[in-house]
């Protein structure tokens, strides 16, 4: 017997069961409890819209939602045959093209569906949760006493599912795992064939850098740089594209125009005089990319050569969207 059984049989624990019995039958008790656990939901459902569910915790999870849209999508190769930490003479280039070609095709659509179901799921549960926030604010903002006692199951339940929203977008996690049922490369004869997966990595969002953006009257000086990071990784490249805005004859519809750099600064001359130009910037698109619809973009008119339009501080003065 157990010393739980042994306490059970206790005249002393018999005469506790009696006493708890009596108060459970005693209605001034049981409308104390019922008072008790009403305002304990009130207090739990104040509790949880300042901290879980605070506006800056929503505002956040926007925030998120919104980079992860904007982000880039790359597929990686991992090797699993090498000891953890240790370099193989075969570049990640070189094993992309040792994979099956239709296989690689086949990982990259695989993987450009897995980020869309993943996005379309987090921005479900934001929307889900964003309401669930919304009716429990409401509900916080005319509760007393009466409608706790009332309610009080109902709005528990409704709090736990909220939680269970909250945890469900926090842990979702992307991008994910890439799964791959058959060797990606193929029999190599008698060398001995790379064991690899595929992973899939994303990259922060390029934006332009409005404040150190500006004109003179006949170039543009550009900056942008990768969201969240100090520092850009000096083997990725940018893709600047200018063109005319507004043209006036189909001379002026052909002034466009596209420059790869390397790093975070570019400068475009030969530009018109007091005219509108369109500046986008994006990564140079690779053969790993899977998912990258974010371009920024700029809107910068160059300076007049009028009588005044020389002037110094005001040459190089920034004009965003000057319509």
């Amino acid at each position: 017997m157990s010393m739980s059984e042994a306490e059970a049989n206790t005249p002393c624990h018999s005469a506790r069961t009696r006493c708890i019995e009596t108060h459970r039958e005693d209605p001034e008790v049981q409308h104390a409890a019922r008072v008790q656990a009403s305002m304990d939901v009130g207090f739990t459902l104040q509790r949880v819209l300042t901290s879980d569910l605070a506006p800056s915790v929503m505002h956040g999870n926007r925030v998120r939602l919104e980079t992860l849209r904007r982000c880039s999508y790359y597929l990686e190769v991992i090797r699993l045959d090498l000891p953890l930490g240790e370099h193989s003479y075969l570049s990640n280039s070189t094993i992309l093209h040792l994979i099956d070609p239709w296989k690689l095709q086949r990982m990259k659509k695989l993987a450009n569906c897995q980020v869309k179901i993943q996005l379309s799921l987090l921005e479900e549960l934001h929307e889900q949760l964003l309401k669930e926030q919304q009716g429990l604010d409401t509900t916080l903002e005319c509760c007393d006493l009466p409608m706790l006692m009332l309610e009080g199951e109902a709005i528990r339940q409704r709090l736990s599912a909220a939680l269970q929203t909250k945890a469900d977008f926090d842990a979702m996690v992307l991008p994910g795992r890439l799964h791959s049922k058959h060797q990606l490369i193929s029999d190599m004869g008698s060398a001995k064939v790379p064991q690899v997966r595929l992973a899939l990595v994303l990259k922060m969002p390029v934006h332009f850098d409005k404040a150190h953006s500006f004109t003179t009257s006949s170039s543009a000086t550009l900056h942008w740089h990768v969201a969240g990071s100090e520092a850009t990784d000096p083997r990725e490249q940018f893709e600047l594209r200018y063109k005319l805005m507004q043209p006036t004859c189909a001379v002026e519809g052909t002034e466009v125009g596209v420059l790869t750099c390397a790093a975070c600064s570019a400068k475009v001359e030969g530009l018109r005089p007091d005219r509108c130009y369109e500046f986008s910037i994006k990564r140079v698109d690779s053969c790993c990319l899977v998912y990258g619809l974010w371009i920024d973009s700029i809107v910068l008119r160059t300076i007049s050569t009028s009588i005044g339009g020389g002037n110094e501080n005001y040459d190089k003065r920034r004009r965003l969207f000057p319509w």
